[in-house]
């Protein structure tokens, strides 16, 4: 069994996965959630899978980009109890994830999850919209009316996320789409990848792994 958590963004989840299926997940819409649920989370994810702790082969955890101190709140508590555990650990990318949180859409050429970083700025990423393979770097872009012609020049993309509802009145060209219902990161849609990677052997280092932040936290003074 692997437990996987996500906080990337709004609240948080947890899941436990078995031998590449889901056997229970949990999710917390609330804001700012992970520091006081995700424990308890946990617990009752694992009481409701009816498994030990000392079941658990890895533990898997949403590296970002993403909230800073939701992703720092998540790989602590990973890293911990990996570290205590004495299990590896397992990361995937929020934006990879959240490309399997929507069904096969065969109308489109590209997916673009979004995820909110302030005012007109998202995290996002250009993924082929058959494979789910990563086609164009995962940035931070300040999104105008200019935003991503070179990629819909290339065809259609859907825009999905919590960072696209802001974007829908700014990109206009006509390959873009909008998806109308709002999808948030969720630990269950990184099955497939997390399972992959364990049957890889891909583990990160318990010391030196850190989240993926995008970009350098501004502190307000």
């Amino acid at each position: 069994m692997i437990l996987a958590i996500d906080a990337s963004t709004t609240g948080c989840s947890v899941a436990v996965f078995l031998e590449g299926k889901v056997v229970v997940s949990l999710e917390s819409k609330k804001d700012r959630s992970a520091a006081e649920s995700l424990t308890l989370m946990i617990e009752k994810v694992l009481d409701l899978s009816a498994c030990k702790r000392e079941d658990l082969k890895a533990v898997a955890v949403a590296k970002g980009p993403g909230s800073y101190t939701g992703l720092r709140i998540a790989v602590s508590t990973a890293k911990g109890l990996a570290f205590a555990l004495g299990i590896p650990l397992l990361s995937y990318g929020t934006l990879d994830a959240l490309c399997y949180a929507i069904p096969y859409v065969d109308a489109v050429d590209f997916l673009c999850p979004m995820i909110d970083a302030r005012r007109m700025e998202v995290f996002c990423g250009f993924y082929d919209a058959k494979t789910k393979a990563l086609v164009q770097d995962i940035s931070a872009e300040l999104v105008d009316e200019n935003s991503f012609s070179d990629i819909l020049s290339k065809g259609k993309v859907l825009f999905f996320g919590e960072g696209s509802a802001k974007c829908k009145g700014a990109i206009l060209h006509e390959n873009s789409v909008f998806l109308e219902e709002v999808i948030y990161p969720e630990a269950r849609t990184a099955c497939k990848m997390v399972s992959e990677k364990m049957e890889k052997g891909e583990f990160e280092d318990l010391t030196s792994f850190e989240p993926f932040y995008l970009k350098e936290y501004m502190f307000k003074k």
